[in-house]
């Protein structure tokens, strides 16, 4: 089996170099786009029964399925019982656990991004967030939902120099309760 490797990891620091008062062109966006593809998370989507049986693998399990069969070749039926239904009740809970994590995540995703403003042929666009890709400059706003990862320039939306340092949320992805203080070059 081949390994792939991730193109993020042959990103070069001069796909980053982009005229901060120009931004890509098309044909630089087209290229990169087929490099290094959407700024997106592809979901994969696991089959439910076979999440809920995946909770009958594991160490403590197979301990405890042993332990059932054991039960029920020596014909205890009352230990036979109880394990059996330690059993699911472990998978029935594993299971509804993770599907509260997995709405969490969802919504979450739902307050990500979906347009930003980027500079593209010389002009401020609004761009598909998905659309992103290394190398854009985007300006951002009080209150914008920051699209993807990116690094402070310091200057604004008509090119002047800016020294002061952004308050940057990160509670959702960190837990960090206070706003971190960003500044050019992070």
């Amino acid at each position: 089996m081949s390994e792939q490797k991730d193109p993020i990891e042959e990103l070069d620091e001069s796909f980053l170099q982009t005229d901060t008062t120009q931004g890509l062109t098309d044909a630089e966006v087209e290229v990169r786009l087929e490099k290094f593809g959407k700024n997106e998370l592809p979901e994969v989507k696991v089959n439910p029964w076979l999440k809920f049986l995946g909770y009958f693998l594991g160490p403590i399990s197979y301990l405890l399925e042993l332990a059932c069969i054991i039960s029920g070749v020596l014909q205890d039926w009352l230990d036979f019982g109880i394990l059996v239904t330690v059993l699911i009740a472990n998978a029935v809970i594993g299971f509804h656990e993770e599907a509260k994590a997995e709405s969490a995540l969802d919504a979450l995703k739902n307050t990500l991004a979906l347009k930003t403003r980027a500079w593209r042929n010389g002009k401020l666009v609004e761009v598909e967030a998905a659309l992103l890709v290394p190398g854009d400059i985007i300006a951002i706003r009080l209150g914008d939902i920051i699209p993807a990862d990116c690094r402070l320039l310091g200057i604004g939306v008509t090119g002047e120099v800016t020294e002061g340092e952004l308050q940057i949320d990160q509670s959702a992805l960190t837990g960090e309760s206070l706003p971190v203080a960003k500044g050019k070059g992070e």
